[in-house]
Parts: C-alpha cells; sequence; structure tokens
C-alpha cells in the first residue's frame, strides 16, 4: 500500500496548508489496485521532512466512521514554506505537499474570529433551495444563522458540507456525525449546518455565501469556536466522531 492524500496539497489542488501553526493533512492508504484500501492497521508511522530535516516522526492512528473509507489525520507544524516530503514506514515511496504562508489563502484559520455570515434557515432560506440535502429532510442545525449564532452566548460550531452531493471518497457521513454529537452539548452551543449549493436540484452549482465567506474549494468543512467567538479547531476534507468531539471539547 501507498500514501493517497485527501487534503489540497498544493500539487493536485493549490494547497491548503500554511506554516508556523498546526496543521491536519488526512491521508488514506492505497492498495495495489490503485483503490483506498479498507482493510488497514490501527495506526502508521509517518515522517515530514523539509530538504534534509525532520520536522516530524511519529505514529498516526486510523478514524473514520463504520462502513467509511478509513484515513490517517497527520498533524504537524510546518516551520517555514517550501515543499515537504512525507513517508510512511515500509510504504513505498513519498508524497509531496506544498506549504504557504496564511495570509496567502483565504481560509479561516484557528486563532481568527469566526466570520458572520446570514447562513439559511429554517424561517429565511435566504435564496437556497434545498436549504440542507440530508436525505430526509432538513436536519435541525438551521434554526439561526451563523451572525446570529456568533452573538449568542456560548460557543459556535459550523459545518459547510452537501451530504446528497459530496464527490470524494472520504467526505464520510459528516452531518450525521455532528448532529449525534450536538445531542450531548450544552443548551448555550449554537451548531449550524450551512450547504455548498444555492439550488443544485434546478442545476444551479452556484455557491452560497457561507462557502464564499469562508473561501471553501472543498467541503466538508468544520469551524468551532469559543464564547467569544474565537476559533479554536478545524476540521476539512474529512472528519469523523472522535475529531468531531475532540473540536467541540476544544471550545469549552
Amino acid at each position: 500500500m501507498s500514501l493517497g492524500a485527501r487534503f489540497a496539497d498544493g500539487f493536485q489542488a493549490p494547497t491548503v496548508i500554511t506554516a508556523g501553526t498546526p496543521q491536519r493533512a488526512p491521508y488514506v492508504l492505497i492498495g495495489a489496485d490503485g483503490w483506498p484500501a479498507t482493510e488497514v492497521p490501527d495506526q502508521i508511522e509517518l515522517t515530514v521532512t523539509s530538504g534534509d530535516k525532520v520536522v516530524y516522526a511519529g505514529t498516526v492512528g486510523r478514524h473514520g466512521e463504520p462502513n467509511a473509507i478509513p484515513y490517517f489525520p497527520l498533524v504537524f507544524t510546518p516551520p517555514a514554506t517550501g515543499d515537504y516530503s512525507v513517508r510512511g514506514t515500509g510504504l513505498p515511496g513519498r508524497h509531496r505537499l506544498r506549504v504557504t504562508d496564511a495570509d496567502r489563502l483565504g481560509l479561516i484559520q484557528v486563532g481568527n474570529p469566526m466570520r458572520p455570515v446570514d447562513s439559511p434557515t429554517l424561517a429565511d432560506p435566504h435564496g437556497v433551495s434545498p436549504i440542507c440535502t440530508r436525505p430526509n429532510g432538513p436536519c435541525p442545525l438551521h434554526q439561526v444563522t451563523v451572525t446570529e449564532a456568533i452573538v449568542r452566548p456560548g460557543p459556535t460550531a459550523v459545518l459547510i458540507s452537501t451530504p446528497r452531493f459530496c464527490q470524494t471518497d472520504v467526505c464520510g457521513p459528516a452531518l450525521e456525525v455532528l448532529i449525534a454529537a450536538a445531542g450531548d452539548l450544552e443548551p448555550s452551543w449554537s451548531v449550524v449546518h450551512a450547504e455548498v449549493y444555492v439550488a443544485p436540484e434546478d442545476n444551479d452549482f452556484g455557491l452560497t455565501p457561507t462557502v464564499t465567506a469562508y473561501d471553501l474549494s472543498f467541503e466538508p468543512s468544520l469551524v468551532v469556536a469559543d464564547a467569544d467567538g474565537i476559533v479554536t479547531a478545524i476540521l476539512h476534507f474529512t472528519m469523523d466522531t472522535t475529531e468531531v468531539r475532540s473540536a467541540l471539547d476544544s471550545a469549552t
């Protein structure tokens, strides 16, 4: 098996990895048939190098919901911009990723203020239809807008995803995971789901204002902020129950 990136690495797509702060890079293991493997170990050993300097070496555990493709979220802090190599012990070859400055990206970062946006609600869809592509109808996370959530007392979690139109093999049931986790939160929390497309059932795949505000070129994306509206955790591309609950815990 070999490493397969499931994030924008700077080569297949413009990078989302920035220097100076912890970054998360989810990988899968690719089998000999070229497809992501489902029978994988519980952990792998990864080493990240910049030139001949080792910037990370450690164990990365397996993640993923049942019946979803398992992934391994590498978290490391790139010390500087440039190209890096990621190698797995016992795995052939390497994966290259590119690191840029945060100010070159429009992506929100940990430590930034949460961005207000009038996301669709059950009371006011703001021109988005449907406001939720959950198969069984709108999920319960459309009671307030992101703007309203930020000014309420308590932490905020915003998930930007489109369950019906997800096109990546590891996006997983992110919305269902968040709904389940939200059920265990204190009443002071505000949890919001926002769709990606304006009216996909009418072939309008224009991006919603929420996607634009958070400058996303991918989904799903979960952003968590504390009661002061400062971002404490971000999960891009794929997530499971363990990672979502850890992200929510970061705001309390």
